[in-house]
């Protein structure tokens, strides 16, 4: 699989996993404060987690996986042929 762009160095993966935890702990707060209705602090902390896991597993893998169904990029049925 040809990559588009320069591999993203480690420590720039490790700083956007810590920062998309951080932005779902904001939206968290931001909920629980009643700043956003309920649901969408849920649906923003839990996308904002899903691209922190997904990255952390490239990090572990060496494998972008999609940060919505976790199917590798380049693989399986939603791939772009």
């Amino acid at each position: 699989m040809n990559i588009p762009h320069p591999p993203v160095p480690l420590d720039q993966k490790e700083w956007a996993v810590a920062h998309w935890n951080r932005l779902a702990d904001e939206a968290e707060r931001a909920g629980a404060l009643g700043l956003l209705h309920t649901n969408v602090a849920k649906a923003q902390s839990d996308c904002y987690r899903r691209t922190a896991r997904a990255i952390q597993h490239e990090i572990e893998t060496g494998v972008a996986v999609c940060s919505c169904c976790f199917k590798p990029f380049g693989r399986g049925s939603l791939a772009l042929h």
